[in-house]
């Protein structure tokens, strides 16, 4: 009994260690910077060293670039390759429709200690010559661009959290943090406007006002996924009444300049 009791707990502690990984995520920072974060689904016991890294992100074919790129862990370099959608339907790979990215953050040190579901900023970018439309997504080590590069477009965590061996611990992508929408864009930060631009009242349960020193030539409102709800032009005030409870933004055009604000409907 003994020797079975053994052996069920060794099973316990190798499952306990086989959980303990790392997802990546994409988070918009504001504007056309984004970066990319690591997520622990672990407490780490001390610092855990962080070897190399990699990943590919995809985007609309055409002119966007990914530029400034920046690491966030102390010392480190990122180098960014680009594969374009010609490239890769040369190779076989993909429908012509998007580009590849393939970050990758060579071997080095970074001591660093988590908690579990802490976010460890990893590398910032911009997006250049931003499409309108479309999405920027991490390419998914099963996805047949990545399966048809040999490896080289995968995603990997290269890390020795125990003070033993440097191994890849990636186990996937963030739910929530896999992709951004490009046509959300023009969303603006929040409180990014003019103080001479009155929005009012809110709450409220019917008409928002707007009130500047020149024509509001349009309001456009969005719910929080970035869907496009109404839109009023060349009127100071736009009608809530037939829409749910919650929270909407409004983005404000006046003189080619776009303001956004929150108002919260009764």
């Amino acid at each position: 009994m003994k020797t079975l009791y053994t052996f069920i707990f060794s099973i316990l502690i190798s499952a306990n260690c086989w959980s303990q990984n790392y997802e990546l995520g994409l988070v918009h920072n504001s504007d056309y910077n984004f970066k990319i974060v690591a997520i622990p689904d672990f407490d780490s016991s001390g610092d855990t060293d962080i070897s190399d890294i990699g990943f590919a992100l995809m985007l609309p074919a055409g002119m966007d670039d990914i530029a400034n790129q920046t690491s966030l862990l102390s010392g480190r370099v990122w180098n960014v390759t680009e594969f374009d959608a010609a490239f890769l339907t040369g190779q076989g790979l993909g429908d012509g429709t998007r580009d590849a990215f393939q970050f990758n953050m060579p071997a080095g040190q970074s001591l660093v200690a988590h908690t579990m579901g802490q976010m460890i900023d990893l590398v910032s970018f911009d997006v250049s010559n931003m499409p309108t439309s479309g999405e920027m997504s991490f390419l998914l080590n099963s996805d047949p661009i990545a399966m048809g590069a040999g490896g080289v477009l995968d995603s990997f965590y290269n890390s020795n959290i125990d003070n033993t061996t440097t191994q890849d611990y990636f186990s996937g992508i963030a739910p929530g943090l896999e992709n951004f929408m490009f046509d959300t864009l023009s969303i603006q930060e929040i409180d990014d406007f003019n103080d001479s631009i009155k929005v009012f009242p809110n709450p409220t349960s019917n008409l928002v006002f707007v009130r500047a020193n020149a024509m509001v030539e349009l309001i456009e409102c969005f719910d929080l996924s970035g869907k496009l709800i109404m839109s009023i032009s060349n009127s100071g005030e736009i009608n809530m009444n037939q829409l749910p409870s919650g929270l909407y933004i409004l983005k404000i055009q006046i003189q080619e300049k776009g303001l956004t604000k929150r108002i919260i409907k009764n």
